[in-house]
């Protein structure tokens, strides 16, 4: 199980709000952690694309032009 601390950190990070008198209890602030991390990353997800194979960044390597 993570500290506490490391918990805030997440829930900070997902938008869950750990002052909240129901998160008391490190394991209920875990599960929503959770549940908010599964959905931004599934969300997040569909939306990546690779780069063409013909694209300026992959033909230089990926350096910055």
């Amino acid at each position: 199980m993570p500290s506490r601390s490391e918990l805030v950190l997440r829930a900070c990070a997902t938008n869950v709000d750990h002052t909240q008198t129901k998160y008391q209890n490190d394991s209920v602030l875990e599960q929503a952690v959770i549940y908010a991390e599964k959905q931004l990353t599934a969300t997040s997800s569909a939306t990546t694309l690779a780069p063409p194979a013909n694209s300026i960044a992959r033909v230089s390597g990926g350096a910055n032009i």
